[in-house]
């Protein structure tokens, strides 16, 4: 054997700092986007990849138009889809969630059919007696806001009871208000509340009495009325 090749060390190459895929080393250093856990770019990008079937891909735009109480234009609605998209939250997630809140709403839904046959056969003269009540009684904006809050049967009930109090000759004033409140009831507005209250009008003396004092005073305004139903 020559000298010099016994003379020449033995180069042993440098391991490399990093791979591109198992058994693939990369040139130079390791780049500083690579984790020291990964071994290789391709664990990395199973590494990508696996979180994202566990966490979600968070699409484009969200769908808010399953919801049927929700407006997905809602200023705060906006905020949530850009907060879930940060989130990287995946639709299926939100579907959910407007599945809850519509649940959520339902709960609080009203059957106006119902409500109307809870106030019985007349609910519709009823209705149009306190319609025509507070149109000659309230401001508009009183009468808007009163009509428009009127969805349930205890609710026109409470209106109906007030109505009475007001046109009953002889009204209750709690301590410490004063002022005077007229009958302005007419003979026509007295006979309906009187057919929706016979039963009551047979049974209660006070009630009776109560009645029978604003028919007369009714009475004097439309030419005489004459009570059949018998004390």
């Amino acid at each position: 054997m020559p000298e010099d090749e016994i003379n020449t060390p033995l180069v042993i190459p440098e391991a490399p700092k990093w791979f591109i895929d198992e058994g693939v080393p990369g040139a130079g250093d390791r780049p500083t986007w690579l984790n020291e856990k990964f071994k290789s770019t391709a664990d990395l990008a199973k590494s990508y990849h696996e979180l994202e079937k566990r966490v979600g891909t968070a699409p484009d735009e969200y769908d808010f138009s399953k919801s049927r109480y929700l407006d997905p234009d809602y200023v705060p609605f906006q905020e949530l889809k850009q907060v879930a998209k940060d989130k990287r939250v995946p639709q299926e997630v939100i579907d959910k969630m407007l599945e809850s809140v519509d649940k959520y709403m339902d709960e609080f839904k009203i059957d106006d059919n119902e409500e109307i046959n809870k106030l019985g056969s007349n609910a519709k003269d009823r209705l149009d007696t306190l319609n025509n009540w507070a149109k000659a009684n309230l401001s508009n904006e009183s009468y808007e806001a009163l009509t428009s809050n009127l969805r349930t049967a205890e609710s026109v009930k409470a209106i109906e009871e007030l109505r009475n109090k007001m046109m009953s000759g002889t009204p209750q004033i709690p301590n410490g208000n004063t002022g005077a409140i007229t009958n302005n009831a007419s003979l026509e507005d007295i006979k309906l509340e009187l057919t929706n209250n016979l039963s009551k009008y047979k049974t209660d003396a006070n009630y009776r009495k109560d009645l029978q004092a604003r028919l007369e005073v009714a009475s004097k305004n439309s030419g005489g009325f004459v009570d059949k139903t018998g004390s």
